[in-house]
Parts: structure tokens; sequence; C-alpha cells
């Protein structure tokens, strides 16, 4: 008798000990998805849903990266603000459909023409910001003057033509210590000089 209740309680034991270990890999399992949940979410609020760059939360998030490294490196941190040229008569020539492809094409050849530092956020409506780190001013403005001529060739089709899609665009350098707001009003200004001057064209602030 004494040898079958040994026995039975091996026997329990060994249920108990599966039965927790099942829970444990359900636990597990559970956190997993969890946390899969969380980081999708988490990027749905950074990222803009049209064009599937950085939004405006992802933008600032991403900048607070950028100047912390670009103070602790001492090195230089340029801005820029790109707006689309004539959106408004593409809009209305061949309709919003139309205007929310050239925005998400023009995400997707922005994204594609930077490095793996930089950032591309959608700023709102037709305008986007880059943030170029370890680069000057009179760089940034030689890499979007490269990617507005590399668009002359037409973004994307649209009825079997080619759709031209332009921008203007204003740089300025990041000053230590300064939020993103003054910079942004400084690329802004550069970006109505170069709206000013034939539109096309990356101007400095």
């Amino acid at each position: 008798p004494r040898a079958r209740l040994g026995r039975v309680l091996d026997e329990e034991i060994q249920q108990r000990l599966h039965a927790e270990h099942t829970r444990a890999a359900q636990l597990s399992e559970r956190v997993a998805t969890l946390e899969s949940e969380l980081r999708r979410l988490s990027d749905e609020v950074t990222t803009d849903q049209l064009t599937r760059v950085a939004n405006r939360r992802g933008l600032l998030q991403a900048f607070e990266v950028a100047r912390a490294r670009a103070e602790r490196d001492g090195e230089p941190l340029s801005i820029g603000l790109l707006d689309v040229d004539n959106f408004k008569r593409l809009n209305d020539e061949l309709g919003h459909g139309v205007g929310d492809v050239a925005l998400r094409s023009l995400a997707e050849a922005v994204a594609r023409s930077l490095r793996p530092d930089d950032v591309v956020a959608r700023y709102g409506g037709e305008e986007f910001v880059v943030l170029l780190p370890a680069t000057a001013a009179d760089e940034g403005q030689q890499i979007l003057t490269r990617l507005q001529r590399s668009l002359s060739g037409g973004l994307f089709m649209h009825e079997r033509k080619q759709v031209l899609v332009t921008f203007s665009a204003g740089v300025t350098i990041h000053r230590v210590g300064e939020a993103i707001e003054p910079a942004l009003e400084r690329a802004d200004q550069a970006l109505y000089e170069a709206k000013r001057t034939g539109k096309n064209r990356t101007c400095v602030a």
C-alpha cells in the first residue's frame, strides 16, 4: 500500500508539474503576444498612416535622439522642410486619390535617397521634414537638390502617363540647446524663399 501511495503521489506531482509547465508556457506566449501588440500600437502612434513614414510624434522622438547625439558628438544636425509644389492644382486636376499617391510616392523617394541615420517625417498636409545628422546646411542643400533632380523624369504613372511632382525645400542648421520649432521656423523662411524664386529648389536659412 505504501508503494502504491508513493506511485500515486509521484503521478500527482508529475501531473501538477506538467500543468504548471503548460501554464507557464501559455503565460510566456501571452506576454510575447502583448509585447508584439504594444510594438505595433507604438508604431501606429508614431507613423503616418498614408505615407508610412514618421508622423509629427515620431518626428519629435527622432529629433530628441538626433539632437542628443549631435550635442554629444559635437557634430552638426541639419533640418530640412519640404513642401510639394502646386499640390492643390494636382488635386484639382487629377483628384485627391492621385494626390495621395503623390504624397506616398514622394515619401518613398525621399526615404530611399536618404542615409541610414537620416529621418523623414510627414509634418502635415503636403509638408515633410528631414533630419540630417552629421550634416552641415550646405551639404543638406546638396542632398535635397540631388533628390529634386532625380524626380525630374516623373514620380509615378497615372493613366499611362508619368506624373511630374516637384518640391521646394528650406534647410537650416540646428542650434545647440534649441527645440525643433525655432529651427523649423527658419527652414520655413528658406522654403518660402525657394517658392518665391521659382520652386523646385532648396534654399538655406
